[in-house]
């Protein structure tokens, strides 16, 4: 299409051209056709001489001696004769040599006429008439030979002037096609832009949805970079960027920074329990009653889990800590999932910049971080604002942390034991093995707080195995009717090989398997159930029993007692808690042992510290009674009765 319209173009200016050169040929010939005329000038002025002739004649008949009119004639003469001397006239007269000498002769005569005419005499007026026939004779012939030329140029200039006519046609009807094929041209390419156009639009169109579709899309991207999609809170990254621009913010006159670190109770329990779409829908709950909290945040977001972050900003200590137990108390409003309902608890660490010159986000995340364990660790305070010490005691954690690392390697760990007496005939029913941690700085160290750190750094697998060797190798040397009571963790029953390997400690040992029993919490029943449930079943197929501890203190005990394969319930110490004086606490404590009775489970109370719980625990007919009347935990030398074949009586003056 370009290249035709450049073409069509082309022959446009080619025909501009010819056109103009023709127009000026046309001009030229015409100018040619009215030169023909030129005959007519030459008769003209024959005809003045011939005048002029007669006037001579005219005089000599007459005799006068006026000659002015001779002179008019002889000026017009002058005049007719310059005329031929100009022009196409003069180029026709000098064309030919009889037409110059014919043209030089009358210019002569005329020249001496009008020189001598005044003193010609008649005389000499006579000769010159006779002298000016001869010239009248040869001028004569000029319009004739004239006559012969225009028809001849008028021919020739006719012939140029049609053929020019010709070749005009001839351009216009290019002209008029070009035109015709420029007008197609044009109409095609306007149709081609019309139709490129409307394409483009479409583009455009589809251009401006794309752009749209891929601006939605990059929002959605980057609401799904910052945006947790479970609950719809601000994830991690956006918390960081929050927080740093928060404290960035933070100067004198600006407002204080307070960072709330938040942690479900017990939410892991429900999670696996009841299972992860009820963990989900609990999540999203919570992260409703957060989001709708009548006290705004800067920023609210999960972090991962059943973690949360909170960042307060321009609020004091006193209104921090305000904010939190509300919030934590908004948390804790029992829950209705599936006509279920559930209640959790929610323990905060506060913390806040210590000084405008030491705002590090990573240091205040790892303050709030400490204060939400210290806050989980109690059992009263939900909410707790980090203070120095506590960074303190976070260290001291973790350099006992390295320490029991190193204690295990060396097994410095060592076993106490206390006794498990039989309540009807005061005779040892068996011992529980209590691991015990005297370190070499800080003293001994409370089996609670190593133990929840080896199950932290990943060593209660080997801590586990190192309380049961040796309780399982001192077991050997008592009597063959105690029992050795060991507790076990549900992350050493997770273990792939924990049968195995229990098995093959009691083969070395030489124990009787069916005096070892292992202790278990309902916490087994998180993660891996299978696994754990086959793990149990074997043992007990192996001889081995099975105590539920600190039954009655879980999420859902008598769940517990349908699913998981036991022998023997040891009922919590909080239960002993005013048995002598509360009657209801009577009545749970009977209830569990005729509950125990009807499943054909031994039940053995813990946390018997005086005469008058054992008598109460006696009269209601309970199994067995552990606690620090009884005995409190103490090393093997000083469990010598045991070795002796009969042991009798031993705790009869209690009975």
């Amino acid at each position: 299409m370009t290249r035709a319209l450049y073409i069509t173009v082309a022959l446009f200016v080619a025909a501009t051209a010819y056109l103009i050169l023709a127009v000026h040929e046309r001009q030229t010939v015409l100018r040619q056709v009215v030169h023909h005329n030129d005959a007519w000038a030459i008769s003209q002025a024959v005809q003045e001489v011939l005048r002029l002739e007669n006037a001579i004649a005219s005089d000599l008949i007459t005799g006068e001696t006026d000659r002015s009119n001779i002179r008019l004639r002889l000026d017009i003469v002058f005049s007719r004769l310059e005329a031929l001397q100009q022009g196409t006239l003069r180029a026709f007269l000098e064309k030919m040599q009889s037409q110059r000498e014919t043209s030089t002769g009358i210019s002569a005569y005329i020249n001496r006429l009008d020189e001598n005419l005044e003193n010609l005499d008649p005389q000499q007026l006579r000769e010159e008439f006779f002298a000016l026939d001869d010239v009248v004779s040869l001028i004569t012939h000029l319009p004739s030979q004239a006559v012969q030329q225009s028809w001849v140029s008028v021919e020739d200039s006719l012939s140029s002037l049609q053929k020019t006519h010709r070749i005009f046609g001839v351009v216009v009807a290019v002209l008029i096609t070009c035109w015709c094929s420029l007008l197609f041209l044009l109409l095609r390419h306007n149709r081609l832009l019309s139709a490129e156009q409307s394409h483009s639009r479409v583009l455009n169109n589809n251009l401006s949805i794309a752009s749209q579709e891929l601006r939605d899309k990059n929002d959605r991207l980057e609401y799904s970079a910052h945006h947790d999609h479970l609950t719809g809170l601000p994830n991690r990254l956006l918390f960081w960027k929050e927080l740093e621009a928060a404290l960035q913010l933070s100067s004198p006159y600006a407002s204080d920074v307070s960072l709330l670190l938040l942690d479900l109770d017990d939410f892991k329990v429900v999670n696996d329990t009841l299972g992860h779409d009820f963990g989900d829908m609990l999540l999203q709950q919570v992260s409703n009653r957060m989001r709708s909290f009548k006290k705004k945040s800067k920023v609210m977001c999960r972090l991962g889990g059943d973690e949360f972050a909170c960042v307060l900003v321009g609020y004091t200590v006193e209104e921090s800590i305000e904010y939190a137990n509300a919030l934590s108390a908004a948390i804790a409003v029992p829950y209705d999932i599936f006509n279920r309902r559930l209640q959790i608890g929610c323990s905060i660490g506060v913390a806040r910049p210590e000084s405008l010159n030491n705002k590090s986000s990573e240091l205040l995340v790892k303050q709030a971080d400490i204060a939400l364990y210290c806050a989980k660790a109690s059992d009263q305070e939900r909410v707790c604002l980090f203070e120095s010490h506590m960074q303190t005691q976070f260290e001291t954690r973790k350099e006992l942390a390295e320490d029991l690392r190193g204690a295990i390697t060396r097994c410095e760990i060592h076993v106490a034991y206390q006794v498990q007496v039989d309540v009807k005939s005061g005779e040892v029913r068996g011992v529980e093995a209590l691991a015990r941690w005297t370190h070499p700085t800080h003293g001994p160290i409370p089996a609670p707080l190593f133990v929840s750190i080896a199950e932290e750094i990943g060593l209660i697998n080997d801590l586990g195995l190192l309380v049961l060797t040796q309780a399982c190798s001192e077991a050997t040397k008592w009597n063959e009717g105690v029992k050795i009571a060991v507790n076990i963790s549900s992350l050493q029953l997770q273990s792939v090989d924990i049968f195995n390997v229990i098995k093959k400690i009691i083969g070395d040992v030489g124990l009787d398997p069916r005096r070892l029993e292992l202790e278990i919490t309902e916490s087994v029943l998180l993660d891996r159930r299978e696994e754990v449930f086959q793990a149990l079943y074997h043992l007990r197929h192996f001889g081995v029993s099975v105590a539920m501890d600190d039954f009655g203190t879980g999420y859902s005990s008598l769940a517990v007692l349908r699913d998981i394969q036991f022998d023997t319930i040891k009922l919590d110490k909080s239960f002993m808690r005013d048995l002598t004086s509360d009657p209801v606490n009577q009545t749970l404590v009977k209830f569990v042992g005729e509950l125990s009775t009807l499943l054909r489970k031994e039940l053995i109370i813990e946390g018997i510290e005086t005469a008058e719980q054992y008598e109460v625990v006696r009269r209601l007919g309970c199994d067995t009674a552990q606690g620090y009347l009884l005995g409190r935990p103490s090393p093997a030398s000083h469990l010598d009765y045991l070795h002796r074949r009969e042991p009798g009586l031993i705790f009869g003056s209690i009975a």
